[in-house]
């Protein structure tokens, strides 16, 4: 029996293809264009499936490779969704509680981090901690070691951590 696109299998893959992608390309349209151009290519080598061990991974590598692919042809014409101003988060309105402005405070200090990552460590956080892939599966994709996934892990979490530990006993971070 032959696994088609439409298995179980491939399909929940699309909702992860798409926060891949939106997390490199940033832009909504752009990063549903990009999955829809992976969808293709999976169609295309529907034949290979039953030779592939990890769907999934081979999936978030088309779609790696597909972005990649996209921002070289288009570098000049990115424009990101997440241009947003304070007051588009905050709101101007007086009826945000103190609690609900240090929350989103800290949301955007933690934006502000990540954004300041390399795009090595952008990518293993955001394929294990919001994609929850496992560490070999990270290491496929991004064709890395095992162990240089971890490290990289290890020093974007501690990077992370030290930042918001500034943050908290200073007010900013530096």
């Amino acid at each position: 029996m032959s696994r088609s696109i439409f298995d179980t299998e491939i399909m929940p893959i699309t909702e992860k293809m798409y926060r891949y992608a939106y997390s490199i390309l940033k832009n909504k349209d752009t990063a549903h264009d990009v999955v829809q151009e992976c969808l293709v290519k999976i169609w295309k080598n529907r034949m290979k499936l039953p030779e592939i061990n990890n769907i999934e991974s081979w999936a978030m590598r088309i779609t790696r490779n597909q972005c990649y692919d996209w921002v070289k042809v288009n570098r000049f014409n990115l424009q990101s969704d997440t241009d947003i101003g304070r007051d588009d988060i905050v709101g101007t309105g007086s009826s945000a509680t103190d609690e609900d402005t240090l929350m989103k405070d800290r949301m955007q200090w933690l934006a502000q981090i990540i954004k300041s990552l390399t795009p090595k460590q952008k990518e293993i956080y955001h394929l294990r901690e919001v994609e929850e892939m496992t560490y070999q599966d990270i290491a496929e994709i991004l064709s890395l070691s095992l162990s240089d996934v971890k490290v990289t892990l290890m020093r974007t979490r501690e990077r992370i951590r030290t930042t918001i530990e500034k943050i908290d006993s200073y007010g900013l971070a530096n």
